[in-house]
This record gives C-alpha cells, sequence and structure tokens, in this order.
C-alpha cells in the first residue's frame, strides 16, 4: 500500500516522501480501512515541523529507503471498512470517519471506537474532515460557556473551526466578530451569522473593536494566531473576560502583562482537541462525532470546498495549504 512518511521534522514540502508497505491486517478490536479522502490540516504540518503537541512516532523501516526510521502522518479521513479484527463492533463494508494517527494512507488499523460511522448523503471532501474541526467546534464553544448577546472576538475568523464556531455561536444569540486577513471572506462570514468582519491590517482595528465593545465588551477572546493580532485581542477584551488559545498559526507568542492578570482578573487557558477528548468517555465522544456528522449533513455547519490532489501529489497538497488567498482547503484522495 502507498503511505505518506518523513524520517525527520522539517518543511512538509520537503521532508514528506511515498513510501510502499503491505497491507496490514487488523487486531483484535481493530478494523481495517480502505481510505479515500484525507484533509491537510495545520496539526499534521505542526507534526511534521516538530511543534505539535506529542511527538512524532517514528518506525523503523517505514521510511522507503529501508535503513531510516520514519513516521505516519495524517490525523482523520474516510473510508470503508474492509476488515474487521475480532470484537469490532462495526462490520465490514460500513463507511467511517477515521480519527487515528497515519491516516495519509490507503488503508489505516485502527481502534474501532477511533472510527465513527457517516451519513450517506455526506460527501467524502466532508466526511473527512468530521472528526476534528466540526468537533473542535462544539466542544470549544461548549467549554466557552457564551450565553445570549455576549460579544467573541475571534481570530483566524476564516479559518474552518472559526467559521463553525460563529454559526453554532449566532444559533444561540451570540455576537461574534471576526477578524481576518482576506476581505473576500467578508461576504460568507456575515451569511453564516458574523456581527462584524474586520481585516486584521486595519490601520484602525484597535479602534473600532473599541467602539463595538463600548457597550459591554468582549466577553471572550477565541484566538488561533498568537503574535501582534492576539496582543491587540487581549488588549480588547473585557476586565474578568476571558482569553482562550486553540491554534498557532503565527508561530508567535502572545504578550501578557501581570496588569492584565492582577488588575483586569483576565482568565487565559489552552484548548486542545485530544487533551478534551481524553475526558470523555467512549460514549460520549461518539454522542459529539454524531453530532458534528448531523450538522454537517443538514447543512448547519460547512466545510470549506475541498481541493482535491493525489496521494502521491502531497507536496503540491502542503503548498496549497499554506499559500494565502485559497478559499478551499486542499483533501489527499485515492
Amino acid at each position: 500500500m502507498r503511505q505518506i512518511v518523513f524520517a525527520h521534522h522539517g518543511d512538509p514540502a520537503d521532508v514528506l516522501v511515498l513510501a510502499d508497505h503491505p497491507v496490514p491486517e487488523p487486531g483484535p478490536r481493530q478494523v481495517r480501512v480502505r481510505m479515500s479522502a484525507r484533509p491537510v490540516n495545520p496539526s499534521d504540518l505542526l507534526l511534521v515541523e516538530g511543534r505539535y503537541g506529542r511527538p512524532a512516532s517514528f518506525v523503523p523501516g517505514l521510511h522507503p529507503d529501508g535503513v531510516q526510521a520514519a513516521s505516519p502522518v495524517g490525523f482523520e479521513g474516510v473510508g470503508v471498512i474492509d476488515r474487521a479484527g475480532p470484537d469490532a463492533c462495526h462490520p465490514v463494508g460500513t463507511r467511517v470517519a477515521v480519527s487515528a494517527p497515519g491516516t495519509w494512507a490507503e488503508y489505516v488499523i485502527a481502534d474501532h471506537q477511533d472510527t465513527h460511522p457517516v451519513p450517506l448523503e455526506l460527501s467524502d471532501g466532508a466526511a473527512c474532515r468530521l472528526t476534528v474541526n466540526p468537533v473542535t467546534a462544539n466542544l470549544l464553544l461548549e467549554s466557552l460557556a457564551v450565553e445570549l448577546d455576549d460579544l467573541v472576538l475571534f481570530t483566524a475568523g476564516a479559518s474552518s473551526v472559526a467559521r463553525m464556531m460563529i454559526r453554532l455561536a449566532h444559533l444561540r444569540g451570540v455576537r461574534c466578530v471576526a477578524l481576518v486577513r482576506d476581505r473576500r471572506h467578508r461576504r460568507s462570514l456575515m451569511e453564516a451569522g458574523a456581527f462584524a468582519v474586520l481585516r486584521e491590517d486595519e490601520p484602525a482595528l484597535e479602534r473600532q473593536l473599541s467602539e463595538i465593545a463600548a457597550t459591554r465588551g468582549f466577553e471572550v477572546v477565541a484566538d488561533a494566531v498568537g503574535g501582534p493580532v492576539a496582543d491587540l485581542a487581549l488588549r480588547v477584551l473585557r476586565s474578568h473576560g476571558r482569553f482562550v488559545s486553540y491554534g498557532l498559526l503565527s508561530g508567535l507568542p502572545v504578550t501578557v502583562r501581570p496588569e492584565d492578570l492582577l488588575f483586569r482578573g483576565i482568565t487565559m487557558t489552552g484548548f486542545w482537541l485530544p487533551e478534551r477528548l481524553s475526558r470523555l468517555t467512549p460514549g460520549e465522544v461518539g454522542d459529539v462525532m454524531a453530532r458534528a456528522a448531523a450538522q454537517l449533513a443538514d447543512g448547519t455547519i460547512e466545510v470549506p470546498e475541498a481541493e482535491t490532489f493525489e496521494l502521491s501529489d502531497v507536496r503540491a497538497a502542503v503548498r496549497h495549504s499554506r499559500e494565502a488567498g485559497h478559499l478551499s482547503r486542499a483533501v489527499l484522495v485515492g
């Protein structure tokens, strides 16, 4: 089978290679999934760069040169179970979203609890992106505990997670302000329910945000960027407000003054999906996956259009995911 791997950390466009291995066999409570689509997510690239929250697993002999150890890539995707081990709960032929390491391969072995049946009406392009962004949006919004008329500021407002949270929060009567880099996102975000959409590089951005927050203030900042835009967001957060970091797109730190913590009572925390899921029972994980699948199927939330790339063309997919201006998201197929 074909599989994308890397032998050392670095730029994914440089270090990712296509390897060929025997098709694996499932063990007890495992299934083998013939994968059909896999997204290119920021977390996938962070793993390759060595900046992810868990280390890569370098396996001897996995690299095509037969000498170097290598690590598989990919955290999610969609496919059909073609073989089930003893005591696996899903039968052969079940179409499932997979949440397991190494999905950038033709076949994946996964614990049966890491596979989740998806509705037939959900396209591969949407189903392959079920287990990360939609689940993050639901669980992160739940943790924010925002209420009617609360004001929430999103950095990376055009990201998939932010779009979904804006839509779900709007349905609860929450007012959402999105910061974006590209003005072309304004219309779709306003249609999703954003209260306001502003560009990060507007000279008067801090003044505009302060005017929006003049009456009540921002209750929450949901930041996926870090760096200067996060620093600005922190400045306009109301006293006793909450700053939640859930991404590191800029790779830059957030500057926190002791005064913000001491005198303004700001609360700062992080949200990482694997850690949050680890605190749920298998039944609870299944419930949130099913809820997210239903939201995608009925159009409550949406994923960006998929730009498909053959598995062997992984470097082009990585370049597409990094280039500014794309409204579509890279998906590996085949």
